[in-house]
């Protein structure tokens, strides 16, 4: 166990279920049993057997087990195949490995700031609302 204390600043072992925390951790945690609530955590581990469950948020996360409801990293999320993620989650990059599973909304950031991307639609959407304008007017006046 001392073993686990040094390479963690917070350890949830198998058979344990912890409901209804609220937990910051400022390094990284290993989770092999369960956890129910909300977590904020730099790096989060979650062991073959481990669930998360709640409002997640952190840098970085590498998933052997489940996680569902909410998760927000602002880095890289590691999937491995027995993984299984289920909700809302939004990451900096993404590694899955083939079995892993995701399901729920997924999204990242697209490029830098997205105002490029946003952008080409308004000028598609102009574009598109400028050529029904006139298409418009023309059928109106063919009409009169």
């Amino acid at each position: 166990m001392s073993d686990i204390n040094e390479q963690y600043e917070f350890y949830v072992g198998e058979g344990t279920h912890l409901e209804g925390a609220s937990l910051s951790i400022k390094g990284t945690a290993r989770i092999d049993g369960k956890i129910v609530g909300k977590v904020s955590v730099k790096h989060l581990i979650v062991g073959p057997n481990g669930v998360v469950q709640g409002d997640i948020s952190g840098e970085t996360a590498t998933v052997e087990g489940i996680v569902e409801d909410t998760l927000t990293l602002t880095g890289k999320l590691t999937v491995c195949s027995s993984g299984k993620i289920r909700g809302k989650i939004h990451y900096g990059s993404l590694e899955t490995i083939e079995g892993a599973k995701l399901v729920g909304e997924i999204s990242t950031d697209w490029g830098s700031d997205g105002v490029e991307n946003k952008k080409v639609v308004s000028d598609r959407l102009e574009a598109f609302t400028a050529s029904l304008g006139s298409n418009f007017s023309d059928d109106q006046n063919s009409v009169n």
